[in-house]
C-alpha cells in the first residue's frame, strides 16, 4: 500500500486523524489553552484543518491506508507563513477562536520560536531541506507499519538530492522512533509560558550516500507513478527558487 497525496477537498479527513493521533499532545494541550474537553477538541480540529489546508497549498500532505495516517512536509524554500497562504488556509481565523493566552502561545511564542530554531540549527542549509511538520496515525491504526510509508518516499527524494530532513519531535519517547529511521537528535527548545516548561527536541536526518543506501537492507516505501511525478515537480520548483523562498 502506497502513500498518496491528499488532495485540498479532504484536508478535513487528513485534519481528523491529525487531531486523533495528537489529542494527547503536550503541545496541542499547551497551545489550545483550555480545560474543556470538548473546547479542547474544536480547537484542535479548526487549527489542524487550517495547518493541514496551509500544507496542501504550499507543501506537500500524504495519506496512507484510507487516512489512517497523514505526514505534512515542506519543500526547500517553502513555507506557510505568507499572506496568501494564511488567508487561503483561514490559519487567521485562530486568532479568533484562541483566548487571549492562547494567541499569545500560538502567535507570539510557538511560531516564532520554530522559525527561529529551524533557521539557526540549520543556517545556510535551512532553505535546501524538507520539514516534515507533523506526522502521526491514527491510535486504532498503529503498529502497521504506516509511519515508514509516510515519511520514505520523502527520505528517497532527500537521499537523490542530498538534502536533509528537519523535525520536532513533541513527545520524548519518539526520539527513539525517530532515530531508528535515521534522524539524530540535536537541542531541545522550550515552551515557557505556563508553570512547567513544555520541551520539543529537534531532530535531523542526514542524506544517505549512494552506497549507504545501498547497503541498506530496509525496503523502500513507494508511491503511485502520478503522485511520485508530482512531487518530483515539487521539489525541482521549490530547489528553483531556494535562493528567494516564499515568506
Amino acid at each position: 500500500m502506497a502513500a498518496k497525496r491528499v488532495e485540498a477537498k479532504d484536508y478535513k479527513k487528513a485534519a481528523a486523524t491529525l487531531v486523533d493521533a495528537f489529542f494527547d499532545d503536550p503541545v496541542c494541550v499547551y497551545l489550545c489553552h483550555t480545560t474543556n474537553e470538548q473546547q479542547f477538541k474544536k480547537l484542535m480540529t479548526e487549527m489542524f484543518e487550517y495547518i493541514v489546508y496551509a500544507h496542501i497549498i504550499r507543501g506537500l500532505v500524504l495519506e496512507v491506508g484510507d487516512f489512517a495516517g497523514i505526514s505534512l512536509w515542506m519543500g526547500p524554500g517553502n513555507n506557510m507563513d505568507d499572506w496568501y497562504s494564511i488567508l487561503r488556509s483561514g490559519l487567521w481565523r485562530l486568532k479568533y477562536k484562541l483566548d487571549g493566552e492562547g494567541r499569545k502561545r500560538f502567535f507570539n511564542e510557538f511560531l516564532p520560536i520554530l522559525n527561529d530554531t529551524k533557521a539557526d540549527v540549520l543556517k545556510e542549509r535551512d532553505d535546501h531541506s524538507w520539514y516534515l511538520v507533523y506526522v502521526g496515525v491514527s491510535s486504532k491504526e498503529q503498529g502497521k507499519g504506516y509511519l515508514r510509508k509516510l515519511i520514505e518516499p520523502i527520505f528517497n527524494i532527500c537521499d537523490q538530492e542530498g538534502l536533509p530532513i528537519y523535525l520536532e519531535s513533541s513527545h520524548l519517547h519518539n526520539r527513539p522512533i525517530y532515530e531508528h529511521f535515521g534522524f539524530v537528535y540535536q537541542q531541545s527548545i522550550y515552551l515557557t509560558r505556563d508553570n512547567q516548561k513544555v520541551p520539543l527536541e529537534i531532530m535531523i536526518r542526514e542524506p544517505e550516500t549512494e552506497s549507504k543506501a545501498e547497503q541498506s537492507a530496509k525496503p523502500k516505501a513507494a508511491l503511485s507513478k502520478t503522485v511520485s511525478a508530482s512531487i518530483a515537480e515539487k521539489v525541482e520548483g521549490s530547489l528553483a527558487v531556494s535562493s528567494t523562498p516564499v515568506c
